[in-house]
């Protein structure tokens, strides 16, 4: 019996190795399928999106290497909904890539509606002025023109996957019409009957709540984030651990891990081709409260592929310093016991995270300048405390420059803040590196004199 053994082991190496793959080896030398997911590309805005819209589908392409077979938009292709504008994104679209070929399945934002830039009853209506100009050949994949035309809810085919779009009928709270959130559970379900171990593609512009970075934003326009994030998804999703939704609105850079998002499905930001916005931090030097005065350096998406075993590979791209960003993000193909939801689960990242770290600092020139934090993954931003005889004389907070360098390494090194408004005496500083998962380094004590 001895002898038989090796031989039982060797027949079940190729079941150990599909299974390893299968739990997320992401096979490089077997996709199946190559798509850019985009958003927010807002032509017409005036932050040079044409330009930065065309530089996008550009780099896609070369980076699927002739191979892309579609490009998902996850809302705000125009700016303001007028017919120049959408002929202009048609243009620009039909320079680099053929709909014919590759396919543009799109998501309606809330500029894509009217003036007022929100979703109402009347969305499908205002929306229809895309059908009319873009013209047929942007709808071959559609499976459903019916929903479509009635509720904004897309059902498109694209090699084996499928891809569902949604579309709100209120903006704040965002909320959906009884039929469409129907349609969505029926389709999963269908879908999911079908294919268990395949994953499905949802498009929506707005956020899910409480899910990827910005998805809890809450600045002067909002209620606890309902107009940048939906809750009314979520309980139809959980039931579906095979989907992956792509959403846009918010436009937070993709440097940041929390970017991504599992729990009983996947959801992703998606960034913008135009510009970038972040949390309402009180940051120093900012143009509005989530917008920073350098925000229009910027563009970035998403290339998503399939291997012929299931497993998906998203690479960031930053389309503004044509890099790209970190480490791709590979999930494994959907599981009957979900264990691949936990690769990128913020509880579990979080708990495995460690905390910043300071070096030195000092006051020179009217200015604090201290030595870049060092961290796993990066500093998201500083908090400056300065007190002068125990008591308090301000708070400063400095957003880190992650959102600029694809790498880490490409960070700067140095921070200054300017202090032109203490008056002359002796002061304690007290700096504070907190990461993206609010662990905080310990306090760098910097004691200057103000002459």
């Amino acid at each position: 019996m001895k002898c038989f053994r090796p031989v039982i082991w060797l027949l079940t190496l190729p079941f150990f190795f599909a299974c390893g793959q299968q739990a997320g080896r992401f096979d490089e030398n077997a996709v199946v399928l190559t798509l850019g997911v985009i958003s927010d590309t807002h032509i017409g805005n005036g932050y040079g999106s044409e330009d930065k819209f065309r530089e996008a589908l550009t780099q896609l392409s070369e980076a699927a290497k002739g191979n892309l077979a579609g490009v998902l938009v996850s809302g705000d292709l125009v700016n303001n909904a007028s017919v120049p504008q959408i002929a202009t994104y048609k243009e620009i679209y039909e320079s680099v890539l053929n709909p014919l070929d590759v396919p543009m399945i799109y998501t309606v934002g809330n500029h894509d509606m009217n003036p007022g830039y929100r979703w109402t009853r009347e969305s499908v209506a205002w929306n229809s002025v895309f059908h009319t100009v873009l013209g047929e050949n942007y709808f071959k994949t559609d499976q459903d023109p019916l929903m479509r035309d009635s509720l904004e809810c897309r059902h498109c085919i694209i090699g084996l996957y499928h891809v569902l779009c949604i579309t709100p009928d209120n903006t704040n709270p965002i909320t959906y019409a009884p039929a469409a959130l129907e349609w969505l559970e029926a389709r999963l379900q269908e879908l999911v009957k079908a294919n268990p171990d395949r994953y499905i593609i949802l498009l929506t512009h707005p956020m899910l709540y409480g899910t990827c970075y910005g998805s809890v934003l809450q600045d002067t326009y909002t209620r606890l984030g309902d107009y940048w994030a939906t809750r009314e998804l979520t309980d139809i999703l959980s039931r579906y651990p095979q989907v992956i939704t792509f959403s846009g609105h918010l436009h937070f850079p993709l440097n940041d891990p929390r970017s991504i998002w599992q729990g009983n499905f996947t959801a992703v930001g998606t960034a913008s081709t135009s510009y970038m916005a972040i949390d309402n931090g009180g940051y120093e030097d900012m143009a509005t409260v989530t917008t920073m005065k350098g925000a229009g350096k910027f563009s970035q998406g998403l290339l998503l592929q399939f291997d012929k075993r299931g497993n998906a590979r998203l690479t960031r791209m930053d389309f503004y310093h044509k890099a790209v960003i970190g480490e791709p993000w590979e999930l494994g193909a959907p599981r009957k016991d979900r264990s691949h939801l936990d690769r990128y689960r913020h509880e579990i990242l979080k708990a495995r995270n460690t905390p910043p770290t300071l070096s030195s600092a000092e006051y020179r020139d009217g200015k604090l300048c201290f030595q870049a934090g060092k961290d796993d993954e990066f500093v998201h931003h500083y908090r400056i405390s300065i007190s002068r005889d125990g008591e308090s004389v301000a708070n400063k907070k400095i957003l880190a420059d992650f959102y600029a360098a694809p790498l880490p390494s490409g960070m700067k090194s140095l921070y200054e803040l300017p202090l032109e408004e203490l008056e002359p005496g002796e002061y304690t500083a007290g700096i504070v590196a907190v990461d993206s998962w609010d662990a905080t380094s310990e306090p760098l004590v910097c004691n200057f004199k103000v002459k």
